[in-house]
């Protein structure tokens, strides 16, 4: 077996994976695998709930109809988290009971369909930049037989949005890029209907819609200039205020005043910025004892104090004046905290895969090879002066900007996950398709192929791919 007999084979598979059915054929049947693997885990580990705010919340709602009693029975309503989880969540617990095992069951497959719609969404998306379909469908694989998040997936994302957050930006992604490729302009119901999905996509993850309103943002910039981009973002804070109304109006009838997005700010930011903080030998007690310090759910006394401080907006409120005094006077270390949560947030460090289990020094390591090779290919994307990878840019970024205020932890990153696996796959990809061009023009030279290889990374970053529109799929 040789270079030249492997370059053959791939590219006689990524020839036959052009035709879209059998593409699709072939992808169902990993997905359909990654399925299998992702239940027999599932059934291993057993269909108790995961304790923890969101589980509450979602009781409390589907029992009696109120959005309450994050941090235990009795409790009182909250606006800890956002509404849309619980509401679903809740509705699911109604219909088969709270916490049984259908009902947990039901919730894992709607946590499996969100996680599979990302990745198709993402596929779409990276065949309109011009993936070739070998590595589009090595993708898939990975994401379907290689799972790294599969705690996640199938345990906590039955209650929390971190696989909803995924599918909303990946779709929003996949449908600017098709109308970024189309012929005609997007019309401003085109522009409209997104920056709808996004303000719906608010009320399950801030986050996520901040992603979202970032890539609409381009597009309408991109394609009806700078009148479309002020248009397309006074709708979009025009239709969030609507849908958030409701929601502001029912805090001010428990809390006494609007409310519209969460209380969880303050006590979030606590527990990320502090002075054990700054330089932690082991970073996963100093967050457990802020924890035990700070939250209700953890500890009666944190309860007790939420309480006397007057509820959760006060107790918010009272947590975020005291650490911006503490940032104000140690602005330095207040950097080098979010410094470190930038890299903790993309290159995910081993303790925070608690309380997951298995090979993770394995995982944390390729979890954190493609984030590099992500970015690489983020870069070289841009450096080629395609600029429809500042979609991609504002996918990869903007989601993560919240979460430096707060601790990290590893369901805020999973929304980018996929579409740093994609990146990293579509890197490699060009870098090997230059390499084998250059190959056979350069038999003569005594180049070896890891050399070609380096070569082609260095060519794509100097941008002599083709780019654009010319490089776009169909």
């Amino acid at each position: 077996m040789n270079a030249s007999w492997f370059a053959d084979v791939i590219a006689s598979a990524n020839e036959t994976l052009t035709d879209r059915r059998l593409f699709f054929r072939h992808a169902a049947w990993l997905m359909i695998l990654g399925a299998v693997l992702r239940f027999a885990y599932l059934f291993r580990v057993g269909l108790a709930p995961h304790p923890s705010e969101a589980y509450n919340v979602a009781a409390a709602f589907a029992t009696r109809g109120e959005l309450a009693d994050a941090w235990g029975p009795g409790t009182g309503p909250t606006a800890h988290l956002s509404p849309g989880m619980p509401l679903l969540v809740g509705d699911v617990y109604r219909w088969f009971g709270v916490g049984t095992p259908a009902a947990e069951f039901a919730l894992a497959c709607i946590s499996l369909a969100f996680v599979y719609v990302s990745i198709l969404a993402l596929n779409a998306a990276f065949e309109r930049l011009g993936m070739a379909p070998i590595a589009r469908f090595g993708a898939i694989a990975l994401l379907c037989l290689l799972p790294l998040n599969i705690f996640l997936e199938m345990r906590k994302f039955r209650q929390w949005e971190g696989a909803l957050a995924a599918a909303g930006i990946a779709v929003c992604l996949a449908r600017s890029l098709k109308m970024d490729g189309d012929q005609r302009r997007p019309s401003w119901l085109d522009l409209g209907t997104l920056a709808f999905g996004a303000s719906v996509l608010s009320l399950f993850s801030e986050a996520g819609a901040l992603a979202c309103y970032g890539i609409i943002g381009w597009l309408a910039l991109r394609r009806r200039g700078w009148l479309g981009l002020i248009a397309t973002a006074a709708v979009s804070a025009a239709l969030i205020s609507a849908l958030s109304y409701p929601w502001a109006l029912r805090n001010e009838a428990v809390f006494g005043e609007k409310v519209w997005t969460r209380t969880a700010f303050g006590f979030n930011f606590a527990v990320g910025f502090h002075e054990r903080a700054i330089s932690p030998a082991d970073p996963q007690k100093v967050y457990f004892d802020r924890m035990e310090e700070l939250s209700p759910f953890f500890n009666p006394p944190a309860l007790a104090a939420l309480q006397n401080a007057g509820g959760e907006v006060a107790y918010g409120r009272l947590w975020t004046a005291r650490t911006e005094a503490w940032i104000g006077e140690h602005p330095l270390a207040a950097l080098k905290i979010a410094a470190r949560h930038i890299w903790e947030l993309y290159m995910q460090p081993r303790w925070m895969w608690w309380p997951d289990q298995g090979p993770v020094a394995i995982r944390v390591a390729l979890l954190q090879a493609f984030t590099a090779l992500g970015f690489a290919g983020l870069a070289t994307g841009l450096a080629r002066r395609d600029w429809r990878y500042i979609y991609v840019a504002a996918a990869l970024v903007l989601p993560i900007l919240p979460y430096i205020l707060g601790q990290p932890l590893d369901r805020y990153r999973y929304p980018v996950n996929a579409l740093l696996i994609f990146l990293a796959a579509d890197l490699i990809s060009r870098a090997a398709r230059f390499a084998s061009n250059r190959r056979h023009t350069t038999r003569q030279t005594g180049d070896y192929p890891l050399a070609l290889f380096v070569d082609g990374l260095r060519e794509a970053t100097a941008g002599r791919f083709r780019s654009g529109r010319k490089a776009g799929g169909a």
